[in-house]
């Protein structure tokens, strides 16, 4: 490598390096997250996981929301789709074909995965 390459490099780095902090995306911010989910009784009498899913950020953002749930050793996965405006909560209620009723134990987890 000849000297003049040699400069013009170390000098683009020496540009570079210090501008990459304002140059960022934001992509380390925090986007939607689950604040609180619960189970309750469907108006149809079904079980029903509610999820309450924010968007703490200031810009929009969307994601894929996995609520993963067992009803007396039966398994199910209902999968949504959620997408926020900044600093906005929603309320996201996913039902089931189980009766509330007849359920004797239930126990869910959620996951949410940013797009």
């Amino acid at each position: 490598m000849n000297r003049r390459t040699l400069l013009r490099r170390t000098a683009a780095a020496g540009v570079a390096l210090p501008l990459a902090g304002c140059l960022r995306t934001g992509d380390g911010e925090a986007g939607l997250t689950v604040a609180d989910s619960t189970y309750e009784e469907g108006e149809n009498g079904n079980a029903v996981v509610v999820v309450t899913v924010s968007n703490p950020s200031g810009r929009e953002a969307s994601g894929t929301l996995y609520v993963n749930t067992e009803f007396d050793g039966e398994s199910y996965t209902r999968v949504r789709e959620v997408t926020l405006a900044a600093n906005e909560t929603t309320v996201v209620r996913v039902e089931y074909d189980a009766v509330y009723d007849d359920v004797t134990n239930a126990s869910w987890n959620t996951d949410l995965v940013k797009d």
